[in-house]
């Protein structure tokens, strides 16, 4: 049996893909949101924490 038809017989298997691109976009867009809106000294800050 080839797997394909596993996810045939799951009630409802199109929500999978659709929380899993739901999930991405939120977190993508949180990313996004912080990379914009944390100061420039703060970035600096972490950036030289290897160096540390």
């Amino acid at each position: 049996m080839k797997f394909k038809y596993y996810l045939t017989a799951i009630d409802q298997v199109a929500i999978y893909p659709l929380f899993s691109l739901l999930l991405f976009t939120v977190f993508f867009g949180v990313i996004t949101w912080y990379v914009f809106t944390t100061k420039k000294s703060v970035m600096e800050e972490k950036a030289n924490i290897p160096i540390k």
